[in-house]
Protein backbone atom coordinates (compact mmCIF):
# COMPACT_ATOMS: atom_id res chain seq x y z
CA UNK A 1 0.00 0.00 0.00
CA UNK A 2 1.13 3.53 -0.87
CA UNK A 3 2.56 6.06 2.03
CA UNK A 4 -0.24 8.31 3.11
CA UNK A 5 0.70 11.70 2.43
CA UNK A 6 0.36 14.17 5.26
CA UNK A 7 -1.03 17.92 6.26
CA UNK A 8 0.17 19.77 9.62
CA UNK A 9 -2.74 19.93 11.48
CA UNK A 10 -2.85 22.40 14.22
CA UNK A 11 -5.27 21.88 16.97
CA UNK A 12 -6.27 23.94 19.57
CA UNK A 13 -7.60 23.46 22.98
CA UNK A 14 -10.29 26.65 23.85
CA UNK A 15 -9.13 27.81 27.24
CA UNK A 16 -13.15 28.74 27.97
CA UNK A 17 -15.08 26.24 26.22
CA UNK A 18 -12.49 22.94 26.79
CA UNK A 19 -13.70 22.34 22.89
CA UNK A 20 -11.49 21.50 20.57
CA UNK A 21 -10.30 23.66 17.44
CA UNK A 22 -8.89 22.23 14.21
CA UNK A 23 -7.70 24.32 11.49
CA UNK A 24 -4.87 23.56 8.72
CA UNK A 25 -2.80 26.81 9.47
CA UNK A 26 0.22 26.18 11.29
CA UNK A 27 1.38 29.83 10.88
CA UNK A 28 -1.33 31.61 12.70
CA UNK A 29 -0.63 33.22 16.19
CA UNK A 30 -4.17 33.89 17.04
CA UNK A 31 -7.19 31.59 16.57
CA UNK A 32 -10.92 32.33 17.83
CA UNK A 33 -13.62 29.56 19.13
CA UNK A 34 -16.35 29.46 17.13
CA UNK A 35 -18.17 28.36 19.56
CA UNK A 36 -17.72 30.73 22.63
CA UNK A 37 -15.68 33.06 20.37
CA UNK A 38 -12.78 33.27 23.23
CA UNK A 39 -9.23 34.13 22.07
CA UNK A 40 -6.75 31.87 22.02
CA UNK A 41 -2.44 32.37 21.38
CA UNK A 42 -0.03 29.92 20.27
CA UNK A 43 1.17 28.23 23.52
CA UNK A 44 -2.23 26.08 23.04
CA UNK A 45 -1.25 24.81 19.76
CA UNK A 46 -0.30 20.81 19.39
CA UNK A 47 0.58 20.45 15.86
CA UNK A 48 0.46 16.80 14.65
CA UNK A 49 0.19 14.85 10.86
CA UNK A 50 -3.29 14.06 9.17
CA UNK A 51 -4.16 12.49 5.65
CA UNK A 52 -4.59 14.20 2.89
CA UNK A 53 -7.96 12.85 0.99
CA UNK A 54 -7.86 11.49 -1.48
CA UNK A 55 -10.39 13.79 -3.37
CA UNK A 56 -12.53 17.45 -3.01
CA UNK A 57 -15.37 18.87 -2.84
CA UNK A 58 -14.99 22.35 -3.65
CA UNK A 59 -17.38 25.22 -2.11
CA UNK A 60 -19.69 26.41 -5.28
CA UNK A 61 -20.65 29.03 -2.54
CA UNK A 62 -19.10 32.09 -1.13
CA UNK A 63 -19.83 34.10 2.22
CA UNK A 64 -22.49 36.07 0.71
CA UNK A 65 -24.37 33.59 -0.41
CA UNK A 66 -24.45 31.65 2.74
CA UNK A 67 -25.29 34.93 4.77
CA UNK A 68 -28.46 36.10 2.31
CA UNK A 69 -29.23 32.26 3.11
CA UNK A 70 -29.13 33.11 6.88
CA UNK A 71 -31.53 36.68 6.81
CA UNK A 72 -33.92 35.23 4.62
CA UNK A 73 -34.57 32.32 6.22
CA UNK A 74 -34.72 34.52 9.65
CA UNK A 75 -36.50 37.29 7.98
CA UNK A 76 -39.08 35.09 6.50
CA UNK A 77 -39.81 33.14 9.91
CA UNK A 78 -42.48 34.11 11.97
CA UNK A 79 -42.08 34.73 15.49
CA UNK A 80 -38.44 35.44 15.03
CA UNK A 81 -37.26 38.21 17.14
CA UNK A 82 -36.95 41.75 15.06
CA UNK A 83 -33.72 42.47 16.74
CA UNK A 84 -32.11 39.16 15.89
CA UNK A 85 -29.66 40.37 13.45
CA UNK A 86 -28.23 42.75 16.05
CA UNK A 87 -26.78 39.34 17.97
CA UNK A 88 -25.15 37.74 14.55
CA UNK A 89 -21.82 39.29 13.34
CA UNK A 90 -20.30 38.23 10.07
CA UNK A 91 -17.17 38.09 11.33
CA UNK A 92 -17.93 34.56 12.98
CA UNK A 93 -19.10 32.52 10.10
CA UNK A 94 -16.77 29.68 9.75
CA UNK A 95 -16.30 28.08 6.60
CA UNK A 96 -14.73 24.41 7.09
CA UNK A 97 -13.88 21.24 4.74
CA UNK A 98 -14.88 18.07 7.07
CA UNK A 99 -13.58 14.68 6.42
CA UNK A 100 -16.05 12.35 4.91
CA UNK A 101 -15.88 8.76 4.07
CA UNK A 102 -17.35 7.72 0.09
CA UNK A 103 -19.66 4.81 -0.15
CA UNK A 104 -20.77 3.79 -3.55
CA UNK A 105 -22.47 0.87 -4.45
CA UNK A 106 -25.49 -0.94 -5.71
CA UNK A 107 -29.08 -2.18 -3.84
CA UNK A 108 -31.14 -4.77 -4.42
CA UNK A 109 -34.71 -4.78 -2.27
CA UNK A 110 -37.44 -7.20 -2.41
CA UNK A 111 -40.69 -6.13 -1.14
CA UNK A 112 -44.61 -6.92 0.25
CA UNK A 113 -47.70 -5.22 1.30
CA UNK A 114 -51.42 -5.64 0.38
CA UNK A 115 -52.84 -2.54 -1.40
CA UNK A 116 -56.91 -1.55 -0.94
CA UNK A 117 -59.24 -1.05 -3.88
CA UNK A 118 -63.03 -0.65 -3.92
CA UNK A 119 -65.31 -3.06 -4.76
CA UNK A 120 -69.11 -3.73 -4.72
CA UNK A 121 -70.94 -5.55 -2.19
CA UNK A 122 -74.57 -6.28 -3.82
CA UNK A 123 -77.17 -6.55 -1.24
CA UNK A 124 -80.48 -8.47 -1.97
CA UNK A 125 -83.72 -7.16 -0.12
CA UNK A 126 -87.09 -9.01 0.03
CA UNK A 127 -88.41 -6.22 -2.84
CA UNK A 128 -85.16 -4.56 -4.28
CA UNK A 129 -81.21 -5.04 -4.96
CA UNK A 130 -78.56 -2.91 -4.03
CA UNK A 131 -74.77 -2.13 -4.37
CA UNK A 132 -72.81 -1.00 -1.77
CA UNK A 133 -68.99 0.49 -1.84
CA UNK A 134 -66.45 -1.78 -0.01
CA UNK A 135 -62.88 -1.77 1.15
CA UNK A 136 -60.66 -4.43 -0.07
CA UNK A 137 -57.05 -6.34 0.17
CA UNK A 138 -55.18 -7.56 -2.46
CA UNK A 139 -51.26 -8.86 -2.06
CA UNK A 140 -48.84 -6.98 -4.33
CA UNK A 141 -45.45 -7.74 -4.38
CA UNK A 142 -41.91 -6.24 -6.06
CA UNK A 143 -38.69 -5.57 -6.72
CA UNK A 144 -36.37 -2.25 -6.61
CA UNK A 145 -32.65 -1.87 -8.00
CA UNK A 146 -30.34 1.26 -8.14
CA UNK A 147 -27.26 2.85 -7.30
CA UNK A 148 -26.07 4.66 -3.94
CA UNK A 149 -23.30 7.63 -3.56
CA UNK A 150 -23.25 9.30 -0.15
CA UNK A 151 -21.01 10.47 2.41
CA UNK A 152 -21.01 10.29 6.38
CA UNK A 153 -19.10 11.82 9.01
CA UNK A 154 -15.34 10.77 9.52
CA UNK A 155 -15.42 12.01 12.69
CA UNK A 156 -16.80 10.53 15.80
CA UNK A 157 -14.74 12.79 18.54
CA UNK A 158 -16.64 16.08 20.26
CA UNK A 159 -15.19 18.48 18.67
CA UNK A 160 -18.17 19.58 16.93
CA UNK A 161 -21.85 20.68 18.37
CA UNK A 162 -24.48 17.98 18.27
CA UNK A 163 -26.74 19.73 15.53
CA UNK A 164 -23.74 20.29 13.30
CA UNK A 165 -22.69 16.47 13.54
CA UNK A 166 -26.19 16.26 12.72
CA UNK A 167 -26.38 17.87 9.78
CA UNK A 168 -22.95 16.96 8.15
CA UNK A 169 -23.14 13.30 9.54
CA UNK A 170 -24.70 11.85 5.83
CA UNK A 171 -24.14 14.05 2.74
CA UNK A 172 -25.36 12.92 -0.99
CA UNK A 173 -22.71 12.77 -3.01
CA UNK A 174 -22.04 13.59 -7.12
CA UNK A 175 -19.58 12.72 -8.77
CA UNK A 176 -20.03 15.40 -11.18
CA UNK A 177 -18.74 17.99 -8.51
CA UNK A 178 -15.86 16.37 -6.76
CA UNK A 179 -12.51 16.67 -7.65
CA UNK A 180 -9.10 15.03 -6.99
CA UNK A 181 -7.56 16.75 -4.21
CA UNK A 182 -4.08 18.33 -4.78
CA UNK A 183 -2.01 21.07 -3.41
CA UNK A 184 -3.25 24.79 -3.00
CA UNK A 185 -6.83 23.74 -3.45
CA UNK A 186 -7.60 25.08 0.73
CA UNK A 187 -6.21 28.46 1.91
CA UNK A 188 -4.51 26.96 4.68
CA UNK A 189 -4.14 31.19 5.66
CA UNK A 190 -7.71 31.50 5.13
CA UNK A 191 -8.91 32.97 9.12
CA UNK A 192 -12.52 31.29 8.72
CA UNK A 193 -11.20 28.31 7.40
CA UNK A 194 -11.14 25.22 9.76
CA UNK A 195 -11.55 21.36 9.41
CA UNK A 196 -11.58 18.29 11.65
CA UNK A 197 -9.33 15.29 12.06
CA UNK A 198 -10.49 12.07 10.73
CA UNK A 199 -10.34 9.59 13.46
CA UNK A 200 -13.32 7.25 12.77
CA UNK A 201 -12.71 3.89 10.80
CA UNK A 202 -14.59 3.73 7.51
CA UNK A 203 -15.81 -0.20 8.71
CA UNK A 204 -17.37 0.97 12.13
CA UNK A 205 -18.89 3.88 10.15
CA UNK A 206 -19.94 1.89 7.60
CA UNK A 207 -21.42 -0.39 10.24
CA UNK A 208 -22.98 2.52 12.23
CA UNK A 209 -24.57 5.00 9.63
CA UNK A 210 -23.72 3.38 5.92
CA UNK A 211 -25.66 0.31 6.09
CA UNK A 212 -28.82 2.06 8.12
CA UNK A 213 -28.60 4.56 4.97
CA UNK A 214 -28.49 2.33 2.14
CA UNK A 215 -31.22 -0.02 3.81
CA UNK A 216 -33.43 3.53 3.84
CA UNK A 217 -32.80 4.39 0.43
CA UNK A 218 -33.93 0.67 -0.52
CA UNK A 219 -37.04 0.98 1.46
CA UNK A 220 -38.12 4.64 -0.21
CA UNK A 221 -37.66 3.16 -3.39
CA UNK A 222 -39.53 0.08 -3.02
CA UNK A 223 -42.05 3.11 -1.69
CA UNK A 224 -41.28 4.85 -4.76
CA UNK A 225 -42.89 2.02 -6.96
CA UNK A 226 -46.04 1.41 -4.89
CA UNK A 227 -46.66 4.93 -5.38
CA UNK A 228 -50.16 6.66 -3.79
CA UNK A 229 -51.58 3.49 -2.69
CA UNK A 230 -53.16 2.83 0.67
CA UNK A 231 -51.31 -0.04 1.82
CA UNK A 232 -50.59 -2.35 4.73
CA UNK A 233 -47.95 -5.03 6.33
CA UNK A 234 -45.79 -3.56 4.24
CA UNK A 235 -41.99 -5.49 4.21
CA UNK A 236 -38.72 -5.12 2.84
CA UNK A 237 -35.69 -6.80 2.35
CA UNK A 238 -32.33 -5.23 0.99
CA UNK A 239 -29.33 -6.18 -0.20
CA UNK A 240 -26.40 -4.16 -1.23
CA UNK A 241 -23.07 -4.38 -3.31
CA UNK A 242 -20.16 -2.11 -1.60
CA UNK A 243 -17.96 -1.26 -4.78
CA UNK A 244 -16.53 2.39 -2.92
CA UNK A 245 -15.35 1.79 1.19
CA UNK A 246 -14.35 4.38 2.50
CA UNK A 247 -12.66 6.78 0.37
CA UNK A 248 -11.56 10.35 1.70
CA UNK A 249 -13.04 13.21 1.22
CA UNK A 250 -13.53 16.76 1.92
CA UNK A 251 -17.26 17.98 2.07
CA UNK A 252 -17.49 21.45 2.29
CA UNK A 253 -19.63 23.24 4.93
CA UNK A 254 -20.57 26.74 6.17
CA UNK A 255 -22.08 27.92 9.76
CA UNK A 256 -22.53 30.30 12.36
CA UNK A 257 -23.37 30.52 15.78
CA UNK A 258 -24.81 33.26 17.85
CA UNK A 259 -26.15 34.26 21.40
CA UNK A 260 -29.68 35.94 21.89
CA UNK A 261 -30.96 36.57 25.36
CA UNK A 262 -28.72 34.06 26.80
CA UNK A 263 -29.61 31.10 24.72
CA UNK A 264 -27.15 29.75 21.61
CA UNK A 265 -28.62 29.65 18.03
CA UNK A 266 -27.02 28.10 14.46
CA UNK A 267 -27.33 28.58 10.49
CA UNK A 268 -25.42 25.60 9.00
CA UNK A 269 -25.51 25.36 5.27
CA UNK A 270 -23.63 22.86 2.92
CA UNK A 271 -20.99 24.69 1.04
CA UNK A 272 -22.87 23.81 -2.51
CA UNK A 273 -26.47 25.51 -1.09
CA UNK A 274 -28.62 22.75 -0.76
CA UNK A 275 -29.38 21.85 2.13
CA UNK A 276 -29.70 24.45 5.06
CA UNK A 277 -30.70 23.89 8.77
CA UNK A 278 -31.15 26.42 11.76
CA UNK A 279 -32.42 27.26 14.98
CA UNK A 280 -33.76 30.68 15.98
CA UNK A 281 -35.20 32.41 19.04
CA UNK A 282 -38.87 32.96 19.72
CA UNK A 283 -40.29 36.09 20.15
CA UNK A 284 -42.36 34.87 22.99
CA UNK A 285 -44.81 38.29 23.01
CA UNK A 286 -45.58 37.92 19.29
CA UNK A 287 -46.68 34.47 20.06
CA UNK A 288 -48.81 35.51 22.80
CA UNK A 289 -50.39 38.08 20.59
CA UNK A 290 -51.03 35.45 17.96
CA UNK A 291 -52.61 32.93 20.67
CA UNK A 292 -54.73 35.83 21.98
CA UNK A 293 -56.55 36.89 18.39
CA UNK A 294 -57.02 32.47 18.23
CA UNK A 295 -58.35 32.52 21.71
CA UNK A 296 -60.86 35.38 20.41
CA UNK A 297 -62.04 33.11 17.46
CA UNK A 298 -62.02 30.22 19.48
CA UNK A 299 -64.55 31.85 22.05
CA UNK A 300 -66.79 33.37 19.32
CA UNK A 301 -66.93 29.84 17.41
CA UNK A 302 -68.44 28.19 20.95
CA UNK A 303 -71.29 30.19 21.16
CA UNK A 304 -73.37 28.59 18.70
CA UNK A 305 -74.04 26.25 21.64
CA UNK A 306 -76.28 29.45 22.49
CA UNK A 307 -78.61 29.13 20.17
CA UNK A 308 -79.71 25.67 22.35
CA UNK A 309 -80.32 27.19 24.94
CA UNK A 310 -82.85 29.85 23.07
CA UNK A 311 -84.21 27.11 21.41
CA UNK A 312 -85.02 25.32 24.82
CA UNK A 313 -86.65 28.78 26.43
CA UNK A 314 -87.90 30.24 23.53
CA UNK A 315 -88.64 28.89 20.19
CA UNK A 316 -86.78 27.24 17.10
CA UNK A 317 -87.55 30.94 15.76
CA UNK A 318 -85.33 32.83 18.04
CA UNK A 319 -82.68 30.37 17.53
CA UNK A 320 -82.51 30.19 14.00
CA UNK A 321 -82.15 34.10 13.96
CA UNK A 322 -79.60 34.10 16.78
CA UNK A 323 -77.89 31.47 14.43
CA UNK A 324 -77.86 34.01 11.58
CA UNK A 325 -76.33 36.61 13.44
CA UNK A 326 -73.82 34.47 15.47
CA UNK A 327 -72.41 32.60 11.53
CA UNK A 328 -72.06 36.96 10.49
CA UNK A 329 -70.59 37.95 13.73
CA UNK A 330 -68.20 34.80 13.28
CA UNK A 331 -66.95 35.65 9.72
CA UNK A 332 -66.62 39.42 10.46
CA UNK A 333 -64.00 38.67 13.97
CA UNK A 334 -62.69 36.07 12.44
CA UNK A 335 -61.31 38.16 9.24
CA UNK A 336 -60.99 40.87 11.92
CA UNK A 337 -58.67 38.68 14.28
CA UNK A 338 -56.53 37.02 11.11
CA UNK A 339 -56.17 40.60 9.63
CA UNK A 340 -54.74 42.12 12.53
CA UNK A 341 -52.21 38.85 13.29
CA UNK A 342 -51.26 39.33 9.82
CA UNK A 343 -50.33 43.07 10.44
CA UNK A 344 -48.16 41.98 13.01
CA UNK A 345 -46.45 39.36 11.41
CA UNK A 346 -45.37 41.35 8.49
CA UNK A 347 -44.60 44.49 10.59
CA UNK A 348 -42.01 42.35 12.56
CA UNK A 349 -40.59 40.74 9.30
CA UNK A 350 -40.31 44.05 7.79
CA UNK A 351 -38.43 45.24 10.74
CA UNK A 352 -35.95 42.28 10.56
CA UNK A 353 -35.70 43.20 6.82
CA UNK A 354 -34.43 46.89 8.28
CA UNK A 355 -32.06 44.85 10.71
CA UNK A 356 -30.14 42.76 7.96
CA UNK A 357 -29.72 45.50 5.65
CA UNK A 358 -27.39 47.60 8.37
CA UNK A 359 -25.55 44.54 8.99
Amino acid sequence: MAEETTLRLQQVICPSCKRPINTFNPNKLMAECPYCHSKMVNPLVKPKDVPVPERIIPFTTNEQTFENALTNALINQDYVPTNIFEAISTGDVIQAYLPMYLFEGTYNASWSCESSYMDQKVKVGSNSVSTKDVKKWRPQNGNAAGNFAFLCLANEGNEIPEELRQFTRLFPYDVMMSKEYADGMIDFNDENMMTLERNADETLVWQKHGKDMVEETAKNAALNQIGNQEIRNFRASSSWNLTTKGKYVYAPFWFVYYNYAGGQFHFLMDGIGQRTEYSYPVNQEEVDFVNGKEKIKGYVTWLWVLALLLWYVFNFTTAFVYLIIWLIGKIVVNKMMDKQIQERLEDSKAKRQAGANRI
